[in-house]
């Protein structure tokens, strides 16, 4: 099976030089050529995008600023002609960064890199599909071990060196475990609005100021958390219109 492409870039030549090396490569197809990134959002909401070709400086919605909207990203290549930008691009797992102007040796080995984690993640998933549950984790709270169900979960609070995960039941479980490595197990409906507050966006009732209530508790937004975190609210309703 092909691996679908889409390719954001607000300027025509690059998009076409992109769009010439997609078309020799045997295991791509490409979906679209967009020249901005909210246009590229309906091509996201209507297929299901493998690799994802992204410029960084566009006008109205950068890549990186449309990236970190973006529930459920693909596979990302950032194509741009400035290097600054390299640190913070990584800090989103894109895949690879390519330096315009991008020659097709170049283009091809960041391809490759795709190719080997999606088929590095095909032999993990077969190898653990018959044990591994997809809708809940296991963690160790007190002297057992317990299973949590993601879709019962409302908020996961920060208290030191512990987390605290309150369910839709009001059941309160403490672990020895940090907020980073607990938020990297949590499907893409989790989201870290405080470094001690994790929310389930489908819990959440209201959002008032920098307060997010979910059934009867509530939880803080940051400061540099509520601007990224309103527009993936919006993003999200877009998606689902």
């Amino acid at each position: 099976m092909k691996l679908k492409c889409l390719i954001v870039d607000d300027e025509h030549i690059a998009r076409k030089i992109l769009a010439d090396y997609v078309g020799k490569v045997p295991e791509l197809e490409l979906v679209a050529s967009c020249s901005s990134a909210l246009q590229a959002l309906n091509h996201i909401k209507q297929d299901s995008i493998d690799i994802l070709f992204l410029d960084i400086q566009m006008p109205d919605l950068t890549g990186l600023d449309f990236l970190k909207i973006l529930p459920n990203r693909p596979a990302t290549i950032l194509t741009t002609a400035y290097s600054e930008y390299a640190v913070q691009s990584y800090e989103l797992d894109v895949i690879d960064y390519l330096l315009k102007p991008i020659d097709f040796e170049r283009f091809y080995k960041a391809i490759a890199k795709v190719i080997s984690l999606k088929d590095s993640k095909i032999n993990d998933s077969s190898k653990t599909s018959s044990t591994q549950p997809t809708d809940k984790l296991f963690i160790k709270a007190d002297s057992k071990i317990v299973s949590i169900a993601f879709h019962d979960t409302i908020v996961i609070n920060g208290q030191g060196p512990y987390v605290q995960i309150i369910s839709i039941q009001g059941q309160k479980i403490m672990s020895l475990q940090s907020m980073s490595k607990l938020e990297e197990l949590l499907p893409s409906n989790f989201y870290r609005i405080h470094r001690s507050h994790i929310v389930n966006i489908n819990h959440i009732d209201s959002i008032e100021g920098n307060m997010v209530k979910l059934k009867n508790h509530t939880a803080i937004i940051s400061k540099n958390k509520r601007d990224e975190f309103l527009k993936l609210i919006d993003q999200l309703n877009l998606l689902r219109d």
